[in-house]
């Protein structure tokens, strides 16, 4: 028997509570939040904004990665400000003074949205799909997005 077999379960248990541990700490709120990046504050930009948002919560909350090809996802785009409950920006060059006027109104921003699961989950049944199962392991592709 090697010096360090006997640490090896606890290592194996120590990694698996890490493993899960990002899974636990989100909340309800945090699955039905979204965010991308946007070019300026214009409705233009807000309204891509949210169609990309709209997809993303779709796939965070019911791990189903399928959903965006859907082509009743074209008509619900044409919507995605509607499912919205509120959104704010960042500035993501923030503390950087604008160099000139022609570049002032072109700032990248984060855009944060957020959803009611009350908005959400019937958008989900449209598309024959809900919610994951509460308790139960979130897919890989979102638990990297909370890191």
């Amino acid at each position: 028997m090697t010096r360090f077999s006997h640490l090896a379960p606890v290592a194996i248990g120590l990694s698996l509570c890490l493993a899960v541990h990002p899974v636990m700490a989100g909340t309800l709120q945090d699955l039905y939040s979204s965010q991308t990046i946007v070019n300026g504050k214009y409705e233009k930009n807000r309204q891509s904004g949210f169609k990309r948002c709209l997809d993303a919560v779709l796939v965070r909350v019911s791990g189903d990665q399928r959903l965006p090809a859907k082509p009743e996802m074209t008509a619900l785009r044409d919507k995605a400000g509607t499912f919205v409950a509120s959104f704010h920006y960042r500035d993501r060059m923030e503390g950087i003074p604008n160099h000139d006027d022609q570049g002032t109104y072109d700032r990248p921003h984060n855009l944060y949205c957020q959803y009611k699961p009350a908005d959400i989950d019937p958008v989900l049944a449209s598309l024959g799909s809900r919610p994951w199962p509460p308790g139960q392991p979130r897919p890989a592709a979102e638990r990297s997005q909370h890191r």
